[in-house]
């Protein structure tokens, strides 16, 4: 009986002071995604023009057309294709050439100079890269004429002036080593 008695005040006492712990204060988790597109809305809301824009426009051209005198309708200009940088284009042409995919490409650009480049790649993964070598076509195209370790050939190079502290050496047909 004594032992009942014991768990009982035991049970008693715990369950009374489980009640008496402070409420807690953790705060809700406010929701991130509804925080941020109400936030968005509040700014498109402030952005939203006062005036119907086509109506406008389209009064404005009705008035544009009226003040000039009549002419024969040109043609549209030819669309402007966009300009690539230079990266970009080098990028473009490291990946043809290799024929990686674009996720396998890690390169960088050492130096442009005069229409030549030169800078490292890589493989994604690999340790070991090398170096490559590019010149600028007169159209403006990125050609890449070597990527390896070793020495590049004369034929390969000899359609760009890269200089010699870039290329010091080249290999002839016979697979000699040349100075340039």
């Amino acid at each position: 009986m004594k032992i009942f008695s014991v768990w009982l005040i035991l049970v008693f006492t715990a369950g009374a002071l489980s009640a008496c712990q402070p409420a807690s204060t953790a705060t809700p988790t406010p929701n991130l995604d509804a925080t941020i597109a109400a936030g968005v809305a509040t700014q498109l809301a402030k952005m939203q023009p006062t005036q119907d824009i086509p109506a406008t426009v389209s009064a404005q051209q009705t008035q544009f057309a009226q003040a000039l005198p009549t002419q024969a309708p040109t043609q549209p200009s030819p669309a402007m294709t966009p300009t690539l940088s230079d990266e970009e284009a080098l990028r473009l042409a490291l990946l043809a050439y290799l024929g990686w995919q674009e996720n396998e490409l890690i390169f960088s650009i050492g130096q442009i100079q005069n229409n030549l480049a030169r800078g490292g790649v890589k493989r994604a993964g690999e340790e070991q890269g090398a170096g490559w070598f590019a010149g600028k076509q007169a159209d403006g195209t990125w050609v890449i004429v070597h990527v390896g370790q070793g020495i590049p050939y004369c034929a390969d190079i000899a359609a760009f002036s890269f200089p010699t502290d870039w290329i010091s050496h080249c290999m002839d047909a016979s697979g000699n080593a040349v100075e340039r």
